[in-house]
């Protein structure tokens, strides 16, 4: 009940929002052994001089076994403004992992998204290389990628970067924890103007075995953004997922 208490005070007064960094360690359920479907609901609003709301509905399924561990998520995304519809986004993520005996194993993923509320057009991505079996509940990924990226005004970019991520889970009490990932994205040709990255912090509430709340805080920077993009961008959300 008192997490209950906490929660319901933090949506009332949370009303800042915007496109997210998708939790995907989180949802992945790696480590455990498995199949994992959830669906998320993220409603956020503002109402005075403009009546403004955003929507996020997503859908997760991780299927794990001894040797594989396979991950697919997709969401879609709307905002309205005095209850007509200013913009859409989508995005999906699709991953598989190789296990293995050593301190490390083989990944691969795609990605692809249209956010205009990021001033991008579209973004796909794909790429592979390895995940450190870390231990202390760390999560350590050095991979290749290749982006190709389109801008709202139609200059399209593609790019051979390197994806360094960095996972890190916190216990708390009550079954509540605290998670947070870091993305460091460099363009291999560009290494020092060209690069992006992302910081997501999680804090997740458990209310019964299957309904969780998270508030989101997340921040990026594109040091070498779309044309009429900034180079940073922070958003807030209140997520509620329910496992099945």
């Amino acid at each position: 009940m008192r997490n209950t208490h906490y929660i319901l005070i933090f949506v009332i007064s949370l009303n800042i929002s915007s496109q997210s960094i998708v939790d995907i360690e989180n949802l992945r359920h790696s480590g455990e052994i498995g199949y994992f479907k959830s669906l998320g609901l993220s409603v956020n609003g503002s109402r005075g001089n403009e009546d403004r709301d955003d929507y996020k509905l997503d859908f997760s399924v991780a299927r794990n076994n001894e040797d594989i561990e396979s991950f697919f998520t997709i969401n879609n995304s709307k905002r309205t403004k005095n209850n007509v519809i200013e913009d859409k986004s989508s995005f999906f993520h699709g991953r598989v992992l190789l296990k293995s005996e050593s301190f490390y194993s083989y990944e691969f993923y795609i990605q692809g998204s249209k956010n205009p509320f990021q001033s991008y057009r579209k973004r796909d991505l794909a790429g592979a290389g390895i995940r450190i079996n870390a231990k202390n509940k760390y999560k350590v990924g050095l991979s290749f990628l290749q982006e190709k990226e389109a801008s709202l005004s139609g200059i399209f970019k593609k790019t051979e970067r390197v994806n360094l991520y960095l996972y890190k889970k916190f216990i708390l009490k009550n079954d509540n924890s605290l998670t947070g990932s870091l993305f460091y994205q460099p363009s291999i040709n560009d290494f020092g103007s060209d690069y992006k990255i992302s910081l997501l912090t999680s804090f997740n509430f458990p209310i019964t075995d299957n309904l969780k709340i998270s508030f989101q805080v997340s921040s990026s920077l594109d040091n070498d953004p779309p044309d009429i993009s900034e180079k940073s961008n922070h958003s807030f959300s209140t997520n509620f997922r329910y496992s099945f």
